[in-house]
């Protein structure tokens, strides 16, 4: 299993795109998380944070390959994935892909 992080400084006054894109993936949850088995991920998660004053989304990944991953949903045919692009398009100022340092992991 593969790990990937990044960080995305969204744009400013980009609230409302951030609120649409949050409801709209827990509405269509089913339809979200077919997606990732397709692209072989165990695990993606979210998170807002603010540096410096400034607004960021955070996410994680665990994938059986990022790589594949990262390719399928380029490549995907799922209406889900396409308003997850648009709207990331409109809300990414810019993005910071993370260097993975240690990723440890239980079964519980």
């Amino acid at each position: 299993m593969e790990s990937a992080a990044g960080l995305i400084k969204l744009r400013p006054g980009s609230d409302t795109d951030l609120e649409e894109w949050r409801e709209t993936l827990l509405a269509r949850r089913d339809e979200a998380l077919q997606t990732l088995r397709d692209e072989g991920v165990a695990l993606e998660s979210w998170f807002q944070i603010e540096i410096g004053g400034e607004p960021y989304l955070l996410w994680f990944m665990h994938a059986n390959s990022i790589g594949k991953a990262f390719e399928t949903f380029m490549n995907s045919k799922h209406e889900i994935d396409a308003f997850h692009m648009e709207k990331m398009s409109k809300l990414a100022e810019s993005q910071i892909e993370a260097t993975s340092l240690l990723d440890l992991k239980v079964d519980l």
